[in-house]
């Protein structure tokens, strides 16, 4: 049950940021700025991977932070494989290599674990 509520988190995730992405490709000024979209989302993955963390937590689970993150992260990645990539990417001309070879990926998914782990940790100190 607990890695099942991980990969709900990580659903969840996927869903906030993808969302995120798709208004802000359609928001003037921001959508012409790939700089100002990469801004805008690496802050709001703060927010999602601590409502993932939150949600995650809440039933009293104890796995490590990292672990969370992972799977949270993972389950994103494989969201993107199977949905965003060929739904969203490729239609605009884009390639799965254009698309996992994209730095921004790998700093959202580093955030999240991060972000995800020091929760736990705050969550879980010895008092």
């Amino acid at each position: 049950m607990k890695y099942f509520r991980a990969i709900l988190s990580g659903l969840i995730l996927w869903i906030c940021v993808a969302v995120s992405f798709f208004i802000l490709e359609h928001t003037p000024v921001i959508k012409e700025s790939l700089s100002m979209q990469t801004f805008i989302i690496c802050i709001l993955i703060v927010f999602y991977s601590l409502a993932g963390a939150a949600f995650y937590y809440k039933k009293g689970n104890t796995m490590p932070g990292f672990k969370v993150g992972l799977i949270m992260s993972l389950t994103a990645i494989l969201m993107d494989i199977l949905i965003f990539v060929p739904l969203v990417e490729i239609p605009k001309g884009n390639t799965y290599q254009d698309f996992f070879s994209n730095p921004l990926l790998w700093i959202l998914a580093t955030l999240n674990v991060a972000i995800v782990y020091l929760y736990w940790k705050k969550k879980f100190k010895i008092k």
